[in-house]
C-alpha cells in the first residue's frame, strides 16, 4: 500500500502530466481553427461585410473584392460558398475558370498566335550538305474582353436585422454572375475546338462493341493523343457522368470511372448540355485572361436613399482565348457511339 506521501507525489505528477495533454489538445485545436480560415479568408466573412457596411453609410458607394468573398478569383481549386445559418440560400455552379490557365490584361483585347507548320522538313543532315528549310506560317487572332455584370437591390433594415445577411447577397449575386460566366466560356470552348471524328479514318471507327460513354471519351483520348496532345481535362455534364458510374459488367457488377477516364480527370458542370463532352489538353488549349477581379459592390443608385435600400452590383471582364483549337475535342455522345459501334 502507498504511504501518504508517496501518494502525494503522484498526485502531483498525474496533474502535471494532465496540464500538459490539455495544452497539447488546446494547441491543436487552436491549429485546427487556423487551417479551416487560412486558404480563403483572413477574417471573418460576416464580420468583414457587416462592418465594411456600417464604416461606409456616408460614402455613395464602395466595393468588395472577390477574393473577400466565397470565390476568389480562380485558383484552380474548387471553392464553396460560405453558407449563413437561417438563411436559404441557392446552390450555384462552381466557377469553370478554376479548371483553365489563368493570365491577367489591362487591355480590352488579347492577341494570341495560332502559328502552324506548312512543312516540317527537318532531317538527318550529312557534313556539308545542305540543310532543309522549314515552313511556318505565323496566324494572330484577337480575342475581346467580355464584361458580364448584374444588380439588384436590398433593404437597410435586411442587411441590419438578418444575422450573416451581407455574406447571402454577396454569395447569391457572385454564384448568379459566375453561371453566366460559366455558359460565355462553354459558348467560347464549342466555338473554338476540334470535332469529334466519326469518319472511316478514324483509328477506332467502327470497332467497339456496345459502345457506351466511357467507350466514347477513351476513343476521344486516343484521337488526342495520335495527335501529340496530352489530355487532362474531360467537361461533361453531371448526368452523362452519372451514366458513366452506372455502368455494369455482364454479371450485373458495377464498372465506376472514380473520377477519371485513363488517369484524366473527369469535371462535371450543369453549365455543360447534357449529351456533349470536351476533352482537352488545357495547357496548350489556352488561357482565360481576367480584366476586371469579379467583385461586388454596394451603392447608393435612384432612389435608394430616399427608400432606404442599397444597389449590390456584381461586375467581371474577362475573355477565355484559344490558342489551339486542336488541343479541345468536342463531341455528341450519341454521334460518336454511333460511329464506334462495330458493323
Amino acid at each position: 500500500m502507498l504511504n501518504a506521501e508517496i501518494k502525494k507525489e503522484l498526485d502531483v505528477l498525474v496533474g502535471a502530466i494532465d496540464e500538459r495533454i490539455d495544452k497539447k489538445i488546446d494547441e491543436r485545436e487552436v491549429e485546427t481553427q487556423k487551417n479551416v480560415f487560412n486558404q480563403t479568408s483572413k477574417v471573418n466573412f460576416q464580420k468583414k461585410l457587416a462592418n465594411a457596411i456600417d464604416k461606409n453609410k456616408g460614402y455613395r458607394e464602395w466595393e468588395l473584392k472577390a477574393d473577400e468573398l466565397f470565390v476568389s478569383e480562380a485558383t484552380g481549386t474548387y471553392v464553396q460558398p460560405q453558407y449563413e445559418v437561417g438563411i436559404k440560400g441557392t446552390p450555384f455552379v462552381s466557377d469553370l475558370r478554376s479548371l483553365l490557365p489563368q493570365s491577367t490584361t489591362n487591355s480590352d483585347t488579347v492577341t494570341v498566335n495560332r502559328g502552324v507548320y506548312n512543312a516540317n522538313n527537318g532531317a538527318v543532315v550529312l557534313e556539308g550538305a545542305s540543310i532543309p528549310e522549314s515552313t511556318n506560317t505565323l496566324t494572330a487572332v484577337n480575342f475581346t474582353i467580355d464584361k458580364l455584370a448584374h444588380k439588384f437591390q436590398v433593404s437597410e433594415e435586411f442587411l441590419k436585422d438578418v444575422d450573416g445577411a451581407s455574406q447571402f447577397i454577396s454569395n447569391e449575386i457572385t454564384g448568379g454572375l459566375i453561371e453566366k460566366m460559366n455558359g460565355n466560356i462553354i459558348t467560347d470552348i464549342k466555338a473554338n475546338d476540334t470535332a469529334f471524328d466519326t469518319t472511316s479514318s478514324a483509328q477506332l471507327y467502327q470497332a467497339i462493341e456496345s459502345a457506351q460513354e466511357y467507350d466514347v471519351l477513351m476513343a476521344t483520348l486516343n484521337q488526342m493523343r495520335v495527335g501529340n496532345y496530352i489530355p487532362d481535362l474531360i467537361l461533361v455534364h453531371p448526368t452523362d457522368y452519372a451514366k458513366m458510374q452506372l455502368l455494369k459488367s455482364s454479371q450485373n457488377e458495377y464498372l465506376g470511372i472514380s473520377g477519371t477516364v485513363d488517369g484524366v480527370r473527369v469535371a462535371q458542370s450543369s453549365s455543360i448540355t447534357a449529351g456533349e463532352f470536351h476533352v482537352m489538353d488545357s495547357v496548350r488549349y489556352g488561357r482565360y485572361y481576367n480584366n476586371i477581379p469579379l467583385s461586388v459592390q454596394f451603392g447608393f443608385e435612384g432612389s435608394d436613399f430616399g427608400n432606404d435600400t442599397r444597389t449590390v452590383k456584381a461586375v467581371h471582364r474577362g475573355v477565355l482565348a484559344v490558342l489551339d483549337v486542336t488541343a479541345c475535342i468536342t463531341g455528341t455522345f450519341s454521334t460518336a457511339k454511333t460511329s464506334l459501334e462495330t458493323a
